[in-house]
């Protein structure tokens, strides 16, 4: 993980461009102006240098100022050394007035220009921390966004749900063992996410399908096993065996003690109307069908 700091990274790049800047503007406000002075004799009051110092003090403030006050300094020292003026004779004329003038000029402006950059800094700080505001909260709202649209979906999957297990109640509870059959079928193919499902009724040997919901597809060209059943749950009535509930392709997630409870409460819920089919083994499963 980087530890860099990127506010230096920015750093670094300013005072370089501040450094160039103060070095072009001494080298023409400060060096030329006191070469040209020593050999024509003609003195400005105030020394030019101090306009490099005021461009400076007005765009960095006091950092600025300072930097214009070093840079403007050096280079009337090297002026005035090339030119061989001596030192004492230029910065005899700093304590003049014009001189005195321009450097509270320059303090005063960059005093402001420091004000002014303290407020834009604060500004900025204040923008960045209302651009993170909006982020979170652009990002609460996709998320309340998504948490509605699944509250929506459930609803209207709970209104689903509710119909159905309605129907399949009512067939499960009714006295027709064809309905109450196919009604188990439905229930334990929505209750493991199975692909197919037989209920089988009979006593012993004399067994028959009574119910059988196939959802395998065109595909599947192997017909229906009860050897080769992922799960057989017994109907029980009483300890008496008068059929099972069949089940095929039950994904991974299906194979659990919950959902073999669940089958087990599905296979006793349709006891009442298989226990009279158990017993007639003439009765043709001709209202069997195959659900695509």
């Amino acid at each position: 993980m980087s530890t860099s700091d990127p506010y230096g990274r920015r750093a670094r790049p300013a005072l370089r461009r501040r450094a160039l800047d103060a070095f072009v503007l001494a080298v023409t406000l400060g060096f030329l102006p006191e070469l040209v002075a020593a050999r024509t004799g003609i003195v400005l009051e105030p020394h030019p240098g101090w306009i490099a110092v005021l461009i400076l003090a007005a765009r960095e403030g006091v950092a600025g100022c300072f930097t214009g006050l070093v840079a403007a300094a050096g280079a009337v020292a090297l002026g005035s050394a090339i030119a061989g003026s001596g030192l004492g004779t230029t910065w005899s004329r700093i304590d003049s007035g014009p001189n005195l003038i321009a450097f509270g000029q320059c303090l005063l402006v960059s005093w402001v220009a420091a004000s002014h950059l303290r407020r834009h800094a604060d500004d900025c700080d204040r923008l960045g921390a209302l651009s993170v505001r909006a982020s979170a909260l652009d990002a609460t709202i996709e998320t309340l966004r998504g948490v509605l649209t699944l509250l929506r979906a459930r609803v209207d999957r709970t209104s689903t749900s509710l119909s159905f297990l309605r129907d399949v109640a009512g067939r499960l509870e009714g006295g027709d063992p064809v309905a109450a059959a196919e009604g188990a079928a439905d229930l334990a193919l929505a209750r493991t996410g199975a692909s197919a499902a037989e209920v089988n009724v009979g006593m012993g040997r004399f067994q028959r399908l009574l119910a059988v919901r196939d959802a395998r597809g065109t595909d599947a060209l192997a017909p229906l096993a009860l050897r080769d059943a992922d799960l057989t749950v017994p109907i029980l009535n009483g300890r008496d065996r008068i059929g099972c509930i069949a089940l095929w392709g039950i994904p991974r997630s299906g194979l659990d003690e919950a959902s073999s409870h669940d089958l087990a409460v599905i296979a006793s819920w349709c006891v009442p109307a298989l226990a009279l089919a158990a017993w007639r083994p003439e009765e043709p499963a001709g209202r069997t069908r195959r659900a695509q």
